[in-house]
């Protein structure tokens, strides 16, 4: 008797495609933030993206330079200017390492990630149209060193497919302070640097500086006197931290190399 697998095919493929259309509408709750932890994969591992552009750019926001230990943030991730009307979202920290660091509390429009690592969209955002995401982020009880936040954003077509979306990413970095023993009385300047960085100690003669990159790699650390100039005109361009070091306190500034 001849059989029709094409017939069985496609009675197959159904249950699994509207798996997916209806799961990732309530959220994506696996890891695809394209983070070391979650293996590099984001959106993409699903959603064929086209030339289609909506003009979106995500953007992290309420993220502090330096973290205090079991200091709540509060993190807003946003969608500016994009047209699409169906927008969804995937966030996690990590160290270097990719080890998944800090808690996770849930606003609204969003929810945890299978794996609680993580927050992702929920049913209620991607049926309103939302493209703005308020969440809480809570610090380690110790210092486990710098963490990056990795995030993915896709917005679709409303197509009732996975084709013809965007997909973005983007990233931002952060390290720990000891609150109160925090050591601010340095200058930093100029915030946007083509080679040289000066660091001036206005209390003490002597510290460490520690540059890192938006992954949480230290690129380059420095003695310094009271008054230094640091040449940076190897780095590529970008966003980095400079974390200071005196007498075992710590401060923490961001500046870009052009």
């Amino acid at each position: 008797m001849k059989k029709n697998y094409s017939f069985y095919s496609v009675l197959t493929a159904i249950p699994i495609t509207l798996l997916i259309l209806v799961g990732f509408s309530s959220g994506q709750p696996g890891n695809f933030t394209g983070s070391p932890g979650d293996g590099g994969a984001t959106c993409t591992q699903c959603h064929s993206v086209s030339s289609a552009n909506f003009g979106g750019l995500a953007a992290l926001t309420g993220l502090p330079n330096g973290y205090m230990a079991n200091q709540s943030y509060s993190l807003n991730l946003d969608v500016q200017g994009s047209t699409s009307t169906k927008i969804g979202f995937n966030i996690t920290a990590e160290l270097a390492d990719g080890t998944k660091i800090g808690s996770w509390t849930p606003g609204t429009g969003t929810r945890l990630r299978t794996d609680s690592n993580g927050l992702t969209h929920n049913s209620t955002s991607t049926g309103s149209g939302q493209n703005s995401w308020d969440m809480t982020w809570t610090a380690p009880a110790t210092d486990l060193g710098a963490v990056t936040f990795y995030y993915v954003t896709n917005q679709t077509n409303n197509n009732g497919s996975t084709s013809g979306d965007q997909v973005t990413t983007g990233q931002s970095g952060a390290l720990l302070t000891n609150g109160d023993e925090t050591f601010t009385a340095f200058e930093m300047y100029p915030t946007q640097v083509t080679s040289l960085l000066n660091i001036n100690l206005s209390n003490t003669d002597n510290g460490t500086l520690m540059i890192y990159n938006m992954t949480g790699s230290k690129v380059k650390t420095f003695k310094l006197d009271r008054l230094n100039q640091l040449n940076m005109s190897d780095l590529t361009s970008g966003i980095y931290l400079a974390q200071l070091v005196v007498d075992n306190k710590i401060s923490v500034e961001r500046f870009i190399k052009q």
